[in-house]
């Protein structure tokens, strides 16, 4: 079973200049600040020196001590940025989800860039659903809408 979240934004900047800064790992600690039991991004970094592209690997470092490693499924410059919880999830959100997949969207817009981000999480059984969806779509998708919203603010 899977839950699913999205989070989208309107950014007044052309698709490329967005895209970069959406994904530059330098960045994810500005704009993923956390909230409530989701915990913010304190340092990211990619693995082995590479930069972003698909199937590279990328650290992610967060406020409750915890690094999960992130997969990137899919790296497309100006258009699309997927990416993998692999491995790193930590208790509590351990006994929730067995993985989580972020997929980042960039569309032209009159005069600006729209981004859409959904997020699907596998739960670890149907029955951590009420929690789950407690957790997600009241802490985890208001954090990717903020984060959106810093994206917007720092490049807009």
């Amino acid at each position: 079973m899977e839950i699913h979240t999205e989070a989208r934004v309107d950014i007044p900047r052309p698709r490329g200049e967005v895209f970069a800064s959406a994904t530059a790992t330098a960045n994810l600690p500005r704009f993923f600040r956390g909230r409530g039991p989701v915990p913010a991004i304190e340092r990211a970094e990619m693995l082995d020196g590479v930069t972003p592209a698909t199937g590279a690997v990328r650290r992610i470092h967060n406020s409750d001590g915890s690094a999960v490693d992130e997969e990137i499924r899919a790296f497309e410059p100006g258009r699309r940025h997927t990416y993998r919880l692999v491995r790193g999830i930590r208790f509590p959100f351990s006994a929730l989800v067995r993985w989580g997949e972020g997929d980042w969207t960039f569309d032209d817009l009159p005069g600006g860039t729209r981004v859409v981000w959904r997020y699907r999480f596998a739960l670890t059984t149907p029955l951590v659903y009420p929690l789950a969806a407690a957790v997600i779509h009241g802490f985890f998708q208001r954090a990717m809408q903020d984060a959106l919203e810093r994206l917007r603010d720092a490049v807009g």
